[in-house]
C-alpha cells in the first residue's frame, strides 16, 4: 500500500513538473530578434548615420531634414476605409474586376508617393556629406549588407 502511494506521488509530481515546464515555454517570444523587424519602419538610414561622424551645422541640418520630411508625411492614423472597401468587395455577391482592381492602384500610388519621399530624403541627406563621410557611409552600407547576406542562409533553415 505504501508503495502505490509513493509511485502515485511520484507519478503525479513527475506530471506537475512537466506541465509546468512546457507551459513557461508559450509564455517566451519565438526569436528575439524578430522584433527588431516589426521596428523596421524606422528610418534605418539614420541608425547607419550615427556611425559616421558629422559637424554640429550637418546635425543640424540633418535635424531640419528629417523634421521637414515628417511634417511632409500623413499622420499614421489606421485608415480602415481601405481595408473595410476591400473586405465589401470580397463579400460581393459578385466579383468587381474593375473595383478592386481600381482600389489596389490607389493603394500602390500611396505607396509609391512614399517610396519616392523617402528617396528623396536619403539623397538629401547624402548631398549634406563630404566624400569621405560617403564612402564611410557606403562602406558601412557594404559590411550590413554581407551580414544580411550571412545571415539569410540561416533564416531559410
Amino acid at each position: 500500500m505504501m508503495k502505490a502511494i509513493t509511485l502515485m506521488l511520484t507519478a503525479a509530481s513527475l506530471l506537475l513538473v512537466t506541465h509546468s515546464a512546457t507551459a513557461g515555454h508559450h509564455n517566451k517570444p519565438e526569436q528575439a530578434d524578430k522584433s527588431y523587424k516589426m521596428q523596421r519602419g524606422s528610418f534605418s538610414y539614420q541608425k547607419m548615420l550615427a556611425d559616421v561622424e558629422l559637424t554640429t551645422a550637418q546635425q543640424q541640418q540633418l535635424q531640419q531634414l528629417m523634421a521637414e520630411h515628417r511634417s511632409d508625411k500623413p499622420k499614421r492614423e489606421r485608415d480602415n476605409s481601405e481595408r473595410g472597401a476591400m473586405r465589401q468587395l470580397l463579400q460581393a455577391d459578385y466579383f468587381d474586376e474593375v473595383a478592386v482592381t481600381e482600389l489596389l492602384q490607389q493603394q500602390q500610388q500611396k505607396r509609391l508617393a512614399q517610396r519616392v519621399a523617402q528617396l528623396k530624403l536619403r539623397h538629401q541627406v547624402n548631398q549634406l556629406l563630404t566624400p569621405d563621410q560617403r564612402q564611410q557611409l557606403a562602406d558601412k552600407h557594404q559590411q550590413r549588407k554581407r551580414q544580411w547576406q550571412q545571415r539569410k542562409p540561416e533564416q531559410s533553415q
